[in-house]
């Protein structure tokens, strides 16, 4: 089962690095339609047909500088800009946030579940149809490989 890690960091770390650009984006006060675009653009990069294709196949994870830097292209794939120190505070923060969702579960089931909530809190952030049919295919893959 540990060659299936990989799905679950990316799913999770990603939905958290959503969740926090959802939340910088509001605070500083951008524009409805640019913050609408950068999350957009995120997620249907992340939830690339191909690529996710490519996630849930039996592999070893990656390192820690190795999933670092797929975060920090993802983060930098839409017209958002994030200078290095900020990039390393939002990648603490994903990793904090999620290792303390890890140890305040009380059963292995409950990893699936907070996996479920961070692809449907996702989907309540995008408003486009072709990238809720990507997370659609996404929460179907994950429900095939862990349930």
């Amino acid at each position: 089962m540990t060659q299936y890690t990989l799905p679950f960091l990316f799913l999770n770390l990603g939905g958290e690095m959503i969740y926090i650009l959802d939340q910088r984006l509001r605070a500083q006060n951008i524009a409805v339609e640019k913050s609408r675009k950068v999350l957009d653009d995120l997620v249907r990069i992340m939830f690339n047909p191909r690529f996710m294709e490519e996630l849930f196949k039996p592999q070893e994870i990656y390192n820690k500088a190795a999933l670092k830097a797929l975060f920090h292209d993802l983060a930098h794939a839409s017209i958002m800009r994030l200078n290095e120190t900020s990039m390393n505070k939002l990648y603490d923060l994903m990793t904090m946030v999620f290792k303390w969702q890890i140890f305040s579960s009380s059963h292995p089931r409950e990893l699936i579940l907070i996996t479920l909530n961070h692809l449907d809190s996702m989907r309540s952030l995008v408003s486009c149809s072709l990238i809720l049919k990507q997370l659609d295919t996404a929460y179907f893959m994950f429900i095939k490989v862990f349930m």
